[in-house]
């Protein structure tokens, strides 16, 4: 079966994803280049036409250091087969707000188990309601987290506030926000931190110290691993 008749057996498949405004859909080819979108890319990126994203490398398509975050998680999947498993990512939206979303990538294989593309989803990540089942059995360790993020938390004792083993408190959390409790302590750091960086014009090793994080370069790096760009530069494309 040729390659062309693999991606177009995804048709389905986009269709599908056509109908979830908060989740992206695409597949690359080998070069990482789009060969087919969701509807939900193509409002973010490209006015609504889909066309104009095929054939396009993601550079072409997003802002340069997300862009080359893109790229290097497409190269790890083609060159290794490994799998990105919700990966906590910054967005940049239209209009230039930003959001997070957890990203999944899997290699795409022909028939004899050749790597010829990657896809992959980026799911919005929104905030449940506290209506929502579970949350009030959350309730005291969510405030906790919301209201001294800054502070060295240690999830053990998150999850003692809570009333529950550390294994409990990950299941549930995992279930209600759809990422791990370490990530959602890091995205509150993180939210926190964009948001300063937007404005105010607080130095670096400032905004470090009062979201939570150890020294800058602590800062940093994990800034750098979920934005995909270092907080100077994403401090850099929002003020243009």
């Amino acid at each position: 079966m040729a390659t062309t008749d693999l991606f177009m057996d995804h048709a389905v498949t986009e269709a599908l994803f056509d109908a979830l405004p908060d989740v992206v859909f695409f597949i690359k080819d080998t070069y990482g280049r789009y060969v087919v979108v969701n509807q939900t890319m193509a409002a973010r990126c490209a006015g609504g036409d889909k066309i104009k994203l095929i054939g396009k490398k993601p550079t072409e398509v997003y802002p340069a250091p997300l862009a080359a975050s893109y790229a290097r998680q497409d190269e790890l999947v083609l060159k290794t087969g490994k799998r990105v498993e919700h990966q906590l990512e910054l967005h940049i939206y239209p209009g230039g707000k930003a959001g997070w979303c957890l990203t999944t990538k899997h290699p795409l294989r022909d028939a004899k188990g050749h790597i010829i593309g990657v896809t992959g989803i980026s799911r919005d990540l929104n905030a449940p309601s506290d209506k929502a089942s579970g949350f009030a059995e959350l309730a005291s360790a969510l405030k906790l987290m919301q209201t001294r993020f800054t502070e060295s938390l240690r999830i053990e004792d998150i999850a003692t506030k809570a009333g529950l083993s550390v294994y409990q408190f990950e299941q549930r959390v995992q279930r209600l926000f759809q990422m791990s409790p370490l990530q959602l302590l890091h995205k509150l750091r993180l939210d926190e931190a964009t948001r300063m960086l937007r404005e105010t014009k607080k130095s670096l090793a400032d905004i470090a110290l009062e979201t939570g994080w150890c020294d800058q370069s602590a800062f940093t790096r994990h800034f750098s691993r979920y934005a995909g760009m270092a907080p100077g530069r994403f401090r850099g494309l929002n003020s243009k």
